[in-house]
């Protein structure tokens, strides 16, 4: 811990990270358990788009599909889903998960941010910690205080009225920092215009691209990447990559959480096929798979058939991820019992139990040898539980 504080700058930054971890996490399960009390109606669950708009004073938590904030909250706000917008919002605090994350317009005080994509096109008044696929800090993006970033690619065009450390492939500066930047990358590009008001650390093998043009207030200064660092840039590298895999675990709980909220019914339905009889849908969803596999491989092969080879793609992932929800439903609810028994809880247990079965998957995944095949054809027995209940409704429509 002491090696990845020392990267991140100090032990108040790391406790910052963990504690944003556990309340991301925590935010994500609230909201799914207090939408329906916010809202005042059950039908709340089943919303994919969410919009918050006018001024609140107490903590929003807001799960959907599509989250977009354009409201002045005085307190925090907790936001989930595949894409979660802030435009011309006024927010304190703001703990967020999603695949794309954006600051499109506004104000927030600090933010904490897991995501695949993150852009800052507004303003941060304070500090911001993220972990994404790709970080980008617009020119029109601000940042008042420190800015922790942890990407494959990162992209600063705006400016950082603190410090920045960041971690990432490549790390290009085209705005201006007024702090010092602390950087480990294996490319790192100051461009012309960039300026940097302190000091320019980097650990890295490549020797900063640094354009004429781009300023360097304080000294260039390269850690040696030899023994002596081994120990703590391998450990930094494994606080990044667990942050990271701990976003990418919360965000596949969100999915299990939405998909849940958007079709409550089928869910249901697709459990109660998998408690009848998992052998045959293990079966089925095995044949499904690999007809639908070389089906796909058939159309990809041909040209014309590429827009249906993405089209069947799309379905089969669908379904798929249908198939986890089912068997992750049914193995919570087998849990809850301690035997088999009818889907007969409210949609809110389903959803908390539905959770407990997806960890208790993933537990069981990384059992060496065999966990990962286990986990697999249990997701398979869901698939063809899922695709059975799908087709029953559809010849029925």
């Amino acid at each position: 811990m002491n090696s990845i504080a020392r990267f991140l700058g100090a032990s108040v930054s790391l406790r910052t990270l963990l504690q944003g971890l556990v309340v991301l996490g925590l935010g994500v399960l609230l909201s799914a358990i207090f939408v329906s009390h916010v809202s005042g109606q059950p039908k709340g669950f089943e919303r994919e788009n969410v919009a918050l708009t006018g001024s609140h004073s107490d903590m929003q938590f807001l799960a959907g599909q599509s989250v977009r904030i354009s409201a002045n909250v005085t307190d925090d706000v907790f936001a989930a889903g595949r894409d979660v917008t802030f435009d011309s919002a006024t927010v304190k605090n703001a703990i967020v998960a999603g695949y794309d994350v954006e600051l499109r317009s506004g104000n927030i005080a600090d933010m904490i941010a897991a995501a695949a994509n993150v852009k800052i096109a507004g303003s941060i008044e304070d500090d911001v910690v993220a972990a994404a696929r790709s970080i980008r800090v617009s020119s029109d993006g601000t940042v008042g205080g420190d800015a922790r970033f942890a990407s494959e690619t990162i992209d600063m065009e705006g400016r950082i009225g603190g410090n920045m450390r960041a971690a990432a492939a490549r790390i290009t500066i085209t705005g201006k920092i007024s702090g010092k930047a602390d950087f480990l990358a294996e490319r790192i590009v100051i461009a012309s215009g960039a300026a940097i008001g302190g000091d320019l650390i980097y650990r890295s093998e490549a020797e900063p691209e640094i354009a004429k043009g781009a300023k360097i207030g304080g000294k260039i200064r390269r850690i040696e990447i030899d023994k002596s660092n081994l120990h703590t840039i391998g450990f930094s590298i494994l606080g990044i990559g667990m942050f990271i895999m701990v976003s990418w675990m919360i965000g596949m709980l969100l999915l299990i959480i939405i998909v849940q909220l958007a079709f409550p019914g089928l869910m249901a339905a697709s459990a109660g096929q998998f408690q009848t009889n998992p052998w045959s849908h293990l079966g089925r969803g095995i044949t499904g798979v690999l007809l639908a596999i070389a089906l796909t491989g058939l159309l990809f092969a041909s040209i014309l058939g590429i827009p249906l080879g993405i089209a069947l793609f799309i379905v089969i992932a669908f379904v798929w991820l249908l198939g986890l929800v089912t068997v992750s439903n049914y193995i919570g609810l087998l849990v809850r019992r301690g035997k088999r028994t009818s889907i007969d809880a409210k949609l809110p247990a389903r959803i908390g139990w539905g959770i407990a079965g997806a960890i208790l998957l993933g537990i069981i995944a990384f059992i060496p040898f065999v966990g990962g095949i286990i986990a697999s054809l249990a997701i398979a027995a869901g698939f063809g539980a899922a695709a059975a209940e799908l087709w029953k409704r559809l010849r029925t429509a």
